[in-house]
């Protein structure tokens, strides 16, 4: 009964939160305000974030992006649909465009909240230096398959799938060009036994525009695939 009485607590708090008005610069001051200084700091970020309207600067937007990684998983998860949000806009897209963001988008990729993975891989068509997210997409697949090959099949190996998992879905929405990197990881990636990782590989495979002869083998072999959720892309190449 307690910790109900506690959770009912909780919530009277954040809808209280939610009705107070906060003026632009009340929301970065919090922003700004350190997450370990307790008084329900990280709730009122969480509001916060989702009260903003708009972004004017590259100060502000690299606050924003600070908040999408390594903080409370209300923030995390209500910076994404922020970030989503201003990403998606030519008014406020540029202020979110520097390498350290973009090393912070991939970051979210692998969060560990799926619909945070959802809402960063939806954004990624308009990142404009796509070379560079490529590439270090690229080094990200390396190391999720150096660790996966450690594991094998202990409990840490399906989690590793799941970072697989959205590296692909990462990689399908950057509509990559035909590389050598780009076959290694198609190559490994089709003969998964998760038909999760093939069916995502087959998505990658449908965006792509290449007369490459390993990829149109792996095309070949993922036709005839035993899965009906890897097979149905067939229909799109």
């Amino acid at each position: 009964m307690t910790e109900e009485i506690q959770i009912l607590k909780e919530i009277e708090k954040a809808a209280l939160l939610c009705e107070k008005n906060y003026t632009r610069e009340d929301i970065f001051n919090i922003l700004k305000t350190p997450s370990d200084s307790g008084n329900d700091i990280d709730i009122e970020k969480q509001i916060c974030i989702l009260k903003l309207q708009d972004i004017k600067n590259d100060q502000e937007a690299d606050l924003l992006m600070f908040h999408l990684t390594g903080h409370h998983g209300l923030i995390r998860e209500a910076c994404a649909q922020k970030v989503n949000e201003f990403l998606k806009s030519e008014q406020y897209s540029d202020f979110f465009q520097t390498k350290e963001n973009l090393n912070t988008l991939l970051k979210a990729v692998n969060d560990i909240n799926p619909n945070i993975c959802r809402l960063i891989c939806e954004i990624l068509p308009f990142v404009q230096d796509k070379d560079y997210f490529l590439e270090i997409l690229y080094e990200r697949f390396d190391t999720v398959f150096a660790e996966l090959e450690q594991l094998k099949r202990s409990n840490w190996y399906t989690k590793k799938l799941f970072n697989l998992y959205w590296c692909l879905e990462a990689l399908g929405n950057l509509y990559p060009p035909d590389s050598q990197r780009l076959e290694d990881i198609i190559l490994k990636t089709s003969k998964f036994r998760d038909y999760t990782i093939r069916e995502k590989t087959a998505m990658v495979l449908s965006r792509i525009k290449s007369d490459s002869t390993v990829l149109q083998q792996v095309k070949e072999q993922l036709k005839q695939d035993e899965n009906f959720y890897v097979k149905r892309y067939a229909s799109i190449w």
